[in-house]
This record gives C-alpha cells, sequence and structure tokens, in this order.
C-alpha cells in the first residue's frame, strides 16, 4: 500500500470511530436525570458460544453504555452439539452458572481453572461498575432468530454483539430498532444502524419488544 494510500485508510477509520462517539452521546442519558431513573437498561451481549470466551464486549459495554444499577446479559450462541463437540465447548465458560462461583471458591484448585478465572473477572467487572450480571446460553438454528427472540424477550435496550456475528450485520440491522454495536477486529465498535425510531425523543431506552408491537 501507498504512503498515501495508508493515511487515507487510517483517516478513515478515525472518521468510523468518531461517529461512533457522536452516536454514543446520542443516545445516552445524563446519570441522574428523570429519564434515566426511570429506566431500567438492559445490555445484551451476543458472543459465539462456539469460540473462545473474552471479556473485551463486557469491557467496551461497561465503560461506554451500561450505567449503574443496570443489567448486562452475555448470551451465548451455539448450534446443537454432538458428544465430542460439546464436549470441548464446555471446557469454556458457558455451561457454568456464576452463582456457581461461591461454592466453587470453597475449593482452592478453582483458581488453576481457566474457565472460573473468567468468570471471576466477569464478576469483578460488573461489581467495579455497580452492575448485575446474567449469563445464558441459547442453542439451535437459524442462530440469528433465536438471538432476535432473546433481544425483544430480554427487553434489551443495547446489544453488543462480538466480531464473531459479522455475517449477520445486515440481519439485525433490518430487524431491531435498539441500539447496536459490533465489535470489529481490531477491538473498536461500529455503530449498525437498525430500523428507524418511532418518535426518536420518546423512544429512547424503549425495548425492541415494545417498538416491535407499535409496528406491528
Amino acid at each position: 500500500m501507498t504512503k498515501g494510500g495508508k493515511k487515507k485508510k487510517i483517516i478513515m477509520r478515525q472518521s468510523v470511530v468518531s461517529w461512533n462517539n457522536r452516536a454514543l452521546a446520542t443516545y445516552r442519558m445524563p446519570n441522574g436525570s428523570p429519564e434515566s431513573m426511570n429506566i431500567t437498561k438492559h445490555v445484551l451481549i451476543v458472543m459465539d458460544g462456539m469460540k473462545e470466551f473474552t471479556t473485551e464486549p463486557l469491557e467496551w459495554a461497561l465503560e461506554n453504555v451500561i450505567n449503574a444499577g443496570s443489567t448486562v446479559t452475555l448470551l451465548g450462541v451455539m448450534p446443537w452439539l454432538n458428544i465430542p463437540l460439546s464436549s470441548k465447548t464446555w471446557l469454556d465458560v458457558w455451561p457454568v452458572g456464576l452463582e456457581e462461583l461461591s461454592f466453587v471458591k470453597e475449593k482452592n484448585e478453582w483458581k488453576s481453572d481457566l474457565k472460573y478465572l473468567k468468570l471471576q473477572k466477569v464478576v469483578d467487572l460488573c461489581n467495579k461498575y455497580g452492575v448485575f450480571p446474567q449469563k445464558k446460553v441459547i442453542m439451535g438454528y437459524p442462530s440469528r432468530l433465536l438471538v432476535v427472540e432473546q433481544i425483544t424477550t430480554l427487553h434489551a435496550t443495547w446489544v453488543v454483539f462480538d466480531r464473531h456475528q459479522k455475517n449477520d450485520r445486515k440481519f439485525y440491522a433490518g430487524k431491531l430498532p435498539c441500539n447496536m454495536v459490533m465489535m470489529n477486529e481490531e477491538g473498536e465498535v461500529d455503530m449498525i444502524k437498525g430500523r428507524p425510531m418511532i418518535d426518536s425523543d420518546s423512544a429512547v431506552g424503549e425495548s425492541p419488544a415494545s417498538l416491535l408491537r407499535l409496528r406491528s
């Protein structure tokens, strides 16, 4: 790539990031405002349950869109698994409930088990920001329809997709009116422009389920 081409690529990336920041500023409500006090925000983080678990999407959400007192749900998405593949996948965090940590920590060997260390990091991060963590696994096909169902059922006001969901980006943009971002390969996020809100002033904080009902 030429020197000029490299400079152009950098400028384009900065443009995307700055647009994201402006969009975030538009959607976020100031702490302590009447609107933020009356709305219980629920942030859903959609992750490929077949890939190695990382706290990167959670950390981004905590630093950018989640207020204290909100709920964040880690959603692991995977197909129905055969026994050998299931055994490999179950070595990661998804089969372990967050409530199990307190019992596991009574045994010293938990500190040598990577999946428990990862879950403990999740709990520690959420405690630091005053957020209530949840974890859920969904299996089936087509997975993207199951994800949409979970977004509406959980009344998510923000959705953070990990980078492994990029192939379904257009699908989610056409189906959902909530605030959405997708992690990219550089560890940054790109805003997903979903279906337009009916009323941008009154719809801030509304869940996808309530907005979809209004459209039906």
